[in-house]
């Protein structure tokens, strides 16, 4: 037998499959980079959307409390027939 080359030491050289998995798992890992990074985007968006809803907390209350003023009845000021005013006399 002849002694053994470096070529046959050394790792064989890849298949066209395994190079071609090899491409695909690294444009996989790529893509799925590119996923986390548009979540993040999406989750800070989201975050100030919330922040901009809670301003409007207080200001939706103080429009709750208006609208609850304007829509009781109106009450006279005048006094009660039976209580000693003017037209008790």
């Amino acid at each position: 037998m002849p002694p053994p080359t470096d070529s046959t030491t050394s790792r064989p050289e890849k298949s066209y499959f395994e190079t071609q998995r090899e491409a695909l798992i690294e444009e996989i890992a790529k893509a799925f980079d590119q996923v986390l990074l548009n979540l993040n985007h999406l989750n800070r968006s989201l975050e100030g959307l919330a922040d901009v809803g809670q301003e409007f907390t207080e200001i939706e209350n103080l429009w709750s409390k208006f609208d609850t003023v304007m829509t009781q009845p109106v009450r006279d000021n005048e006094p009660s027939s039976g209580s000693g005013g003017e037209s008790a006399q």
